[in-house]
C-alpha cells in the first residue's frame, strides 16, 4: 500500500518543466500528480485540500487541453486563436504555481497522513459504487457527457486501487479506449467557442469533420463497454 509521498515529490519534480514551458510533459504531470493526489484524499476520506487540488489540476488541464488541440492540423484562424488562449491560460498557471498558495499547498500535502488499510477498501467500495452508478446511467441513456462522467470516476477508481497496491488494469484499459473520446470532445468544445466569437467558414466546416470523428470514436467506446452507440449522435443528452 503506498502513501501520497511519492506523487507529492512527484508534484514538485515536475513544477520547474511546468513554470518553463519547454516542455508539455511538465504541466501534463502536474495535472496527473494533482489527481492522484485528490484520489488519495478520497481514501482518507478527506474534504480539506481537495478544492485546492481541483483548482490546480483545473488551471494546468486548460493549458494541457490548449496543447493537445494545438498538436494537430487545424484552421489557420482557430490555430492562431488557440495560440493566444494557450498564452494566456500559461500565464494564469505560471501565477498560480508561483504564488504562496502553492507553497502552502504543498507544505499541506507534505503532512497528509497514512492510509488506513481498512477504511481505504471501504471508501474505495463507495468510488466503485459511483463508477457502477454512472455506468448505469450510461446504460440507460447514451451520451457525451454521461460518457465523460463515466470516464471520470473511472479514473478515480484507478488511481485509488493503484494507492491500495491493487490490479487496475481493466481500468486502465478502459481509460486508454476513452481518451480518444475525450480529446475529441474539447476540441469541439473549443471550436464551438470559437465560431461564437468569430465568423470562420473553414472551421466551421472541420467543427463538421470533428463531430463525425468523434461519433465514430464514441460508438467504439461504447461497443468497448458492451453498450449501443448514441442515439441521436454525440450530442444527445
Amino acid at each position: 500500500m503506498k502513501d501520497a509521498r511519492d506523487w507529492v515529490a512527484h508534484l514538485e519534480a515536475h513544477l520547474p518543466l511546468a513554470l518553463s514551458g519547454e516542455d508539455p510533459e511538465g504541466v501534463h504531470q502536474v495535472r496527473v500528480a494533482g489527481r492522484r493526489l485528490r484520489a488519495y484524499l478520497d481514501l482518507l476520506g478527506f474534504r480539506v485540500l481537495k478544492d485546492d487540488l481541483c483548482f490546480l489540476v483545473r488551471q494546468a488541464g486548460r493549458v494541457r487541453d490548449l496543447e493537445v488541440a494545438l498538436g494537430g492540423p487545424l484552421p489557420e484562424g482557430f490555430r492562431e486563436h488557440l495560440r493566444a488562449e494557450l498564452s494566456e491560460a500559461r500565464r494564469s498557471l505560471v501565477a498560480l504555481l508561483r504564488s504562496p498558495w502553492m507553497g502552502v499547498l504543498l507544505r499541506a500535502l507534505r503532512h497528509l497522513p497514512p492510509l488506513s488499510k481498512g477504511q481505504a477498501r471501504k471508501r474505495l467500495k463507495r468510488l466503485q459504487g459511483r463508477l457502477e452508478a454512472r455506468f448505469l446511467e450510461l446504460r440507460a441513456e447514451p451520451s457525451l457527457e454521461r460518457l465523460h462522467a463515466f470516464r471520470r470516476a473511472l479514473r478515480r477508481v484507478r488511481y485509488a486501487k493503484e494507492f491500495l497496491g491493487l490490479s487496475a488494469k481493466r481500468e486502465r484499459a478502459l481509460q486508454e479506449v476513452l481518451g480518444e473520446v475525450n480529446d475529441l470532445r474539447v476540441l469541439k468544445g473549443l471550436l464551438q467557442a470559437y465560431l461564437v466569437i468569430r465568423e470562420d467558414p473553414e472551421a466551421q466546416r472541420y467543427l463538421g469533420e470533428v463531430e463525425r470523428v468523434l461519433e465514430a470514436a464514441s460508438k467504439r467506446a461504447l461497443q468497448g463497454l458492451g453498450l449501443a452507440p448514441f442515439r441521436e449522435g454525440p450530442q444527445s443528452s
